[in-house]
């Protein structure tokens, strides 16, 4: 699976700290009030919680400290990622993380196992997509949600303009690097989310856009055996 660092020319540990430090932005106060009023309501006292793409794992760390009672899980193709994640001070949820390739193997759970699966800013590098989709249903337990937070198409001023503003990297560098990773960050309009996620079996719940270059969807199996 092609990662951030390849497309751009960026080391592991660049892009981890880079992570780090937007970690408040990508998961602040809009984001909670979202989650507390579209996803938490349908979680059980115990859930299951997978991360797929989870990168230094600060995500499940706030998860943790959120819902004591779960159990996390978080995937992620670096190791740096997965090593970072694991010594973060541990809270009262049971925490696994993993360095696994979800375009390469499937995941480590049964079928219908898992109350919620997050994926944040990662589907869009995979060139096949839809056999993931199909792997996250079939783990996802009846009355479990898909929620999909991920880049949307923006002109290319635009981006590289954001990319700038956002990033703080020298001009030059900044430039190269946003013309490499552009066609992969502006691969798919909101429109073309919507269709693949259909198109997976997935019914879209819920759908915001909390950022001005992300599209947040919660999502459902489209089946009956969703509806508890």
């Amino acid at each position: 699976m092609a990662t951030h660092q390849i497309l751009e020319g960026t080391s592991d540990e660049e892009f981890l700290q880079r992570l780090v430090s937007n970690h408040s932005e990508r998961f602040g106060p809009d984001f909670w009030a979202m989650f507390t009023a579209r996803v938490a309501a349908t979680l059980p006292s115990q859930p299951v919680i997978v991360d797929l793409g989870c990168g230094p794992g600060l995500f499940l760390r706030d998860l943790g400290e959120r819902y004591p009672q779960a159990t996390l899980f978080g995937y992620d193709v670096t190791p740096a990622m997965i090593a970072y994640g694991r010594q973060l001070p541990a809270t009262r949820a049971r925490t696994t993380l993993v360095v696994h390739d979800v375009a390469t193997q499937p995941l480590p759970h049964g079928a219908d196992s898992v109350h919620l699966v997050t994926m944040t800013s990662v589907l869009h590098v995979l060139d096949e997509p839809l056999p993931v989709l199909a792997e996250i249903r079939r783990v996802l337990a009846p009355g479990g949600l898909f929620v999909l937070h991920d880049w949307i198409r923006m002109p290319l001023p635009t981006y590289l303009n954001w990319r700038q503003e956002r990033q703080g990297e020298d001009p030059a560098v900044g430039r190269q690097r946003g013309f490499r990773v552009f066609p992969a960050h502006c691969k798919y309009t909101t429109e073309d989310w919507q269709w693949l996620l259909g198109e997976a079996g997935f019914v879209i719940r819920h759908q915001t856009q909390l950022r001005p270059t992300h599209q947040m969807f919660v999502t459902a199996p489209a089946d009956a055996a969703w509806k508890r």
